[in-house]
């Protein structure tokens, strides 16, 4: 499974591609929304982890347009008070 990671605080990102790598699934990360995009565009990802606060295209954003990439799980430091 290839799960692209759209995180701009890096340090979690990669704690997410760490355990997403341990649990033996191939992680890909990207720090800003426009990256995303271009990723999305270039490559197939079976899950897309997604923060909403990002610089260019924020979470919302592409969350109107995720559904031409795969499944889209949404998350934000709100979610996991």
């Amino acid at each position: 499974i290839r799960i692209l990671i759209v995180e701009d605080e890096k340090p979690i990102s990669n704690l997410n591609q760490i355990e997403s790598e341990k649990a033996g699934y191939h992680g890909t990360c990207v720090y800003d929304g426009n990256a995303a995009v271009d990723k999305l565009d270039r490559e197939i990802f079976d899950l897309i982890l997604l923060d909403i606060m990002l610089p260019g295209a924020n979470g919302f954003e592409l969350m109107d347009i995720s559904d031409l990439w795969g499944f889209l799980l949404f998350f934000s430091p709100l979610s996991i008070r």
